[in-house]
């Protein structure tokens, strides 16, 4: 791994236990990392807290930094503010609006892929007049009240936006999550409006591994956000992925190939995750 990406994070990968396959354990992405001279990483899960599991990594790996968090799926409770207060008492960092339990990304399955979702009892965050439900401001201020970010999730734009002018109101952290996933795609201008609002923009290697996103593409949305408000990641975890480390590494050559920076690479591996997790 290049020497400057030394001490750069992981801000999003899912590891075991799980409820599905993964690629490897906590305890083995921790070892990976560590090896390869990471500062540590975000563990996400769709359907447990991962808060506890970083608090065992980071007694395990003293030096390192591990966090974690809950997302607000079924297995939560849904648009629960007391899924997200126990998650801040036990140093949760993140909060993830429903993911596969969001009727935005039900849809997008059965309009994409041709799959056959039961769109029952699904999760939307705006009420018949397109406004956000009370509770979504109860998890917002919660959030803020632990120093926790609040994350898109797999949430469309339609309901993203306004999630993110609310943080902004309250004054909390905001993420649009995998900005240029094609399952809640935000447009190039979408993410330049969220980062001029104070939101930051993620942008995960897995759509351009897997042929969904262009690395040109990526590239000119990165640039029309800011790097100073863009922070990478791999969204790793299946069981035909590369491990984190390597999909890091690999990441940052190919956002070289398109004219960024060591140091500007640096600050979107390393400095805005910091920030993020509450290290600087």
């Amino acid at each position: 791994m290049k020497e400057y990406l030394r001490g750069a994070y992981e801000m999003h990968v899912h590891t075991s236990p799980d409820v599905s396959p993964r690629k490897c354990s906590d305890i083995e992405l921790a070892k990976r990392l560590q090896a390869a001279g990471m500062g540590g990483a975000l563990i996400k899960c769709h359907y447990g807290d991962t808060a506890a599991r970083a608090g065992v990594l980071n007694e395990l790996f003293p030096g390192m930094h591990f966090a974690g968090g809950v997302t607000l799926n079924r297995a939560a409770g849904g648009i629960n503010p007391a899924a997200v207060e126990a998650s801040g008492k036990m140093g949760g960092r993140f909060v993830w609006f429903p993911t596969m339990d969001s009727l935005s990304y039900q849809k997008y399955q059965k309009e994409y892929k041709g799959a056959s979702p039961d769109l029952t009892g699904r999760i939307f965050l705006l009420d018949g007049n397109g406004e956000l439900l009370p509770e979504v401001f109860q998890v917002i201020e919660t959030a803020k009240k632990y120093h926790m970010a609040v994350a898109t999730g797999h949430i469309s734009a339609e309901e993203g936006m306004p999630l993110i002018r609310a943080a902004r109101e309250i004054g909390c952290e905001a993420v649009l999550t995998h900005a240029d996933n094609p399952a809640d795609c935000f447009t190039t201008e979408q993410q330049a409006e969220a980062a001029a609002l104070g939101a930051y923009i993620e942008h995960c290697y897995f759509t351009t591994y897997y042929d969904r996103t262009p690395i040109e593409e990526i590239a000119a949305q990165i640039r029309a956000a800011g790097v100073g408000r863009v922070f990478l990641s791999t969204d790793f975890g299946q069981m035909k992925s590369p491990y984190s480390d390597e999909g890091i590494a690999e990441y940052a050559e190919r956002l070289e190939t398109q004219g960024f920076t060591e140091e500007e690479l640096r600050e979107m591996f390393l400095v805005t995750p910091e920030r993020l997790l509450g290290i600087r």
